[in-house]
């Protein structure tokens, strides 16, 4: 991501906001940009079931705010948007319990 470019305030928090394409239910959250190459990229760790939990798996249309206050989830009240996309939530493969038993073929006469 690249917010730096178009944040206007010091020290920002950001706000993120995921909307699920299909459902269209919304998810808020403030994460700590961990970026320590700002002027080419800026990053974010997000945490499913910690940072905010999805309930659907499937593409999701996000915006970022600049914001100063870092426990703020109203995007109302940030200072403005910085970045919009479209994400995807993946949920990674468990591994199969899958059994081998011989098969037995029976012929009746």
């Amino acid at each position: 991501m690249t917010v730096t470019e178009l944040t206007t305030i010091p020290n920002p928090s950001y706000l993120f906001e995921f909307v699920h394409e299909q459902s269209f239910k919304e998810y808020l959250c403030v994460l700590n940009n961990i970026s320590t190459a700002t002027p080419r990229f800026d990053e974010f760790v997000l945490i499913d079931g910690v940072d905010v939990t999805f309930d659907y798996k499937g593409y999701y249309i996000y915006n970022i705010y600049e914001q100063q206050s870092p426990g703020n989830l109203d995007p109302d009240l940030a200072v403005s948007l910085v970045e919009t996309g479209r994400a995807e939530v993946i949920e990674i493969d468990s591994p199969s319990h899958e059994y081998d038993s011989p098969i037995y073929f029976n012929i009746y006469e």
